[in-house]
């Protein structure tokens, strides 16, 4: 466990070394992906400020829950990013070559695509939380903190877990990318508004099916002290951080069953 922890911190220091050798394109990178994510908070703001409030939720209130949300996103891109459009791997016949290392696929896969301009949608997600909490004014203590730690945690394995979950349909269909991005970025756009704004149906499907409600939604309802408008039950928000740790589990055994009945495509 150690000597693969260090393996991948080396192999993770070679990628930012190779991409801070140019590091103009990096700056360029990571500013292009700050402004065109924060698109998304702006038309959330200014949809705000004209409304003053969506579903009883304030400006700031909902800059919470998209900075969480964005944060989330961004950290599983930056740590599963070879899983991200890994269907081209498979119909390139490249996935191929990752079978005969002598490392293990999975940590071949998690250490191998450290993309540092993901690091835009984490910067332009915090500055969108970092808004929230200064105008929310909160008197939380250490747990309520601590909690509010565990849910961007817990959004970050929901999301690695999707990009797995995504990759692994590869070994079946490659056309599979729209239907991950439904989840991921569709899933991140979704999960910046309240969910209870949303019909029955899809309320149910990111919720019991898909569980993107628990990556802040219902953790937002208990730091928020607001009561939830399905009546659902009080403990629900402690769930956020098992059911991540669940679906990514899942996600992990389909993945491992998926490179197994992998054939080549012999190209």
């Amino acid at each position: 466990m150690k000597h693969g922890l260090l393996l991948y911190f080396r192999l993770v220091s070679a990628q930012i070394r190779s991409t801070m050798q140019y590091r103009l394109s990096f700056v360029a990178d990571m500013l292009g992906s700050l402004i065109i994510t924060a698109l998304d908070f702006a038309m959330i703001a200014i949809l705000l400020t004209r409304f003053q409030a969506i579903g009883g939720w304030t400006l700031p209130e909902v800059a919470f829950l998209y900075g969480v949300s964005s944060i989330s996103l961004g950290l599983a891109e930056l740590f599963v990013g070879a899983f991200d459009n890994f269907d081209r791997l498979v119909v390139r016949g490249e996935f191929d070559r990752v079978l005969l290392r002598p490392l293990g696929v999975t940590f071949q896969m998690l250490s191998g695509a450290f993309a540092l301009r993901r690091l835009g949608r984490i910067a332009q997600g915090g500055i969108a939380l970092g808004y929230a909490l200064v105008n929310l004014r909160l008197a939380w203590d250490v747990w309520h903190w601590l909690f509010a730690g565990v849910m961007v945690a817990g959004g970050t394995l929901f999301f690695m877990a999707i990009f797995v979950l995504g990759a692994t349909t590869a070994f079946w269909t490659p056309q599979t990318a729209e239907l991950t991005n439904i989840f991921t970025y569709g899933g991140q756009f979704m999960t910046s508004y309240p969910m209870h704004i949303y019909e029955a149906w899809l309320r149910a499907l990111f919720t019991f099916l898909i569980p993107a409600a628990f990556v802040n939604y219902y953790p937002a309802l208990y730091l928020f002290s607001k009561p939830d408008p399905f009546g659902l039950p009080a403990w629900l928000p402690f769930l956020s951080p098992f059911t991540a740790v669940a679906l990514f589990a899942v996600a992990l055994a389909l993945w491992r069953f998926g490179v197994k009945h992998y054939q080549s495509t012999g190209s």
